[in-house]
């Protein structure tokens, strides 16, 4: 899986060209348009969370790289298909990953996998690469990496500077290469979605979408709802919704602590989870540690500051392995033992930059001004402060895209039976956000699993894919809620180095991304 310091870091158009866009794919569309043409070749599912699918194909299509541009050159896009085991198969699933820029086709090598194996007895399963991400082409990778000094904790201006440095230098590459970044955002992809249905000659799809996938679906539901027959939406995040609040993550400590004050064990050594977090904030802002830890050069010395263990902490946030070390963690540096924490800033001093994608598809969609003065008013009183979200403006306007119309970022109606899936542990996805949106849903359903972070939301469940699975295939939402088993933390005095996983940073850290 991938691992980088600024995937972990993450957790950190104007309306005339949005038109014409639109009315492009409106006017293409009425004409029955140019149909795509599929390349399909044989493709083995190997993966360790089901048995292997031999049957399986790799198709390859081309689309516009931006339909707002005459003269845009094609792009190809990648996707799976697992063959339905029925007979008189359904509409196709189509699994739209998250992060953005996640591989859908890299999700076959996790728990998912076993819910598509499901799904597959009612309807073909589709896994989509979307544009710029994974085997579809190009892939916007952005060569190099990112030092920070060893000697100087971590520093937001700091970090915020070298992603729009690294944003000028990515982007310039991609550009003498011919790419026209203005096609990378949320509206273009759900186009793709569309030509793929029509590329396959499905008169629907169903879709199931985790974390930025549920952005892209709502825009795919705005566009083209007629041709979506159901869909589950699994971590939501609305059109407004892709830029954090920092006071998503302080509910979310706030719950854990919750938890820590319910296990007996730790109450008593830890009563107040949230004031030892302050206490350890406070303490790195006034007086950074210089921790000496074993790294890939050998033995190294590294500072690490208040802005450090903001990052580290979000890092955490994601899944329910790592919530459970956080009790024993902050004990651990309650005590002056900071080396899980300096290992880990060690780590992200050096790392591959992530994809281009990741930027573009964020900086696109953007926000509200209402949800940037909420973020801005919140920044200064949370209690990581604002570590959940660096694709601050200057870093997007390094990019050099532009951003999709105040219209795009309108809330959605849609008649289509939709099944929104939360997780009580999920910051990176609040409940909220689900809240919000399902007003628009005359015909939808809600699923809450009790004591799931982000990362999976629980779909290593075996009630939660059933209940995925019918909802899906027709039925109806016969669980409200999924309880998870209770967090077992691991108790204080535990040692460990807990390297956060790039994967699992970068989907919480970024905009989250499932799994």
């Amino acid at each position: 899986m991938r691992r980088s310091f600024l995937a972990a870091v993450l957790i950190l158009v104007s309306f005339s060209a949005f038109s014409k866009s639109e009315s492009a794919a409106a006017a293409g569309a009425a004409n029955g348009g140019a149909k795509p043409e599929i390349r399909f070749e044989a493709f083995a599912v190997v993966s360790r969370y089901g048995p292997p699918v031999l049957r399986a194909e790799l198709g390859r299509f081309k689309v516009p790289e931006n339909r707002a541009a005459a003269a845009s050159r094609s792009i190809e896009l990648a996707f799976v298909r697992i063959p339905s085991l029925s007979k008189h198969p359904g509409p196709p699933v189509l699994w739209l990953a998250g992060g953005p820029g996640h591989s859908g086709i890299e999700d076959l090598e996790t728990p998912l996998l076993s819910l598509l194996l499901e799904l597959r007895k009612h309807s073909d399963v589709l896994v989509l690469d979307q544009r710029g991400t994974g085997l579809s082409t190009p892939r916007l990778d952005c060569p190099g990496a990112i030092l920070f000094r060893k000697d100087l904790p971590l520093d937001r201006e700091v970090v915020v500077g070298a992603l729009e440095e690294s944003a000028r230098r990515c982007s310039a590459q991609w550009r003498e290469r011919g790419a026209d970044l203005a096609g990378y955002n949320t509206r273009e992809s759900a186009e793709d979605v569309e030509d793929l249905r029509r590329a396959l000659g499905a008169p629907k799809l169903k879709i199931l979408a985790g974390s930025y996938g549920t952005h892209l679906a709502l825009a795919i539901l705005r566009a083209h709802g007629d041709a979506v027959e159901r869909a589950a939406l699994v971590g939501v995040v609305g059109p407004d919704q892709l830029r954090r609040a920092p006071s998503d993550t302080d509910e979310q400590l706030e719950s854990i602590a919750a938890l820590v004050r319910r296990d007996r064990s730790l109450s008593k050594r830890m009563p107040d989870f949230l004031a030892t977090v302050r206490q350890i904030r406070d303490r790195l802002a006034e007086r950074p540690a210089v921790v000496t830890v074993t790294g890939d050069e050998g033995v190294e010395s590294v500072t690490v500051g208040r802005f450090d263990l903001a990052w580290f902490t979000r890092s955490l946030l994601s899944s329910r392995v790592s919530i459970a070390r956080l009790p024993a963690i902050f004990s651990a540096m309650s005590e002056g033992d900071f080396s899980e924490l300096a290992a880990t800033s060690l780590a992200w001093r050096m790392s591959p930059l992530p994809s281009a994608s990741m930027f573009l598809m964020r900086c696109a969609s953007g926000a509200t001004p209402a949800r940037l003065a909420r973020i801005e008013a919140e920044r200064g009183s949370a209690l990581l402060g604002d570590a959940a979200d660096l694709a601050e403006e200057r870093v997007c306007e390094a990019w050099g895209v532009p951003r999709l119309p105040e219209e795009f970022r309108l809330p959605v109606s849609s008649p289509v039976p939709t099944l929104f899936v939360t997780g009580t542990l999920d910051g990176d996805t609040p409940e909220r956000n689900a809240r919000e949106i399902f007003a628009g849903f005359p015909h939808a359903a809600r699923l809450q699993i009790d004591g799931a972070a982000h990362s999976l939301l629980g779909l290593e469940s075996e009630s939660e894919r059933d209940a995925i699975a019918e909802f899906l295939s027709g039925g109806g939402a016969k669980q409200a809620v999924v309880r998870l088993p209770a967090l077992a933390f691991s108790p204080p005095g535990v040692r460990g180095t807990f390297l956060a996983d790039g994967r699992t940073s970068a989907s919480s850290l970024f905009g989250g991304g499932m799994p």
